[in-house]
């Protein structure tokens, strides 16, 4: 993740169509396949309390992706 991206996450708390990102200290992961061949779900529950998730999914014949972050604070 580029400088402009890791300032853009730290504000919004969503990366869409990354190519690259790095995750630490995850404590569980979670995985599903929602529609098999078309998208697939994670989870990650880090040990400081945050939880992101990350979609991978087909859109118009390309793979898109979305994480978004967030702490048990954000849900309030």
């Amino acid at each position: 993740m580029n400088e402009r991206e890791s300032d853009y996450f730290k504000e919004h708390k969503e990366l869409i169509n990354p190519d690259e990102f790095l995750l630490d200290n995850i404590k569980a992961f979670h995985y599903e396949v929602m529609d098999e061949g078309e998208h697939v779900w994670m989870a990650f529950y880090m040990e400081d309390g945050t939880t992101g998730h990350l979609n991978i999914f087909r859109n118009c014949g390309k793979i898109n992706t979305r994480y978004e972050e967030w702490t048990n604070d954000d849900a309030n």
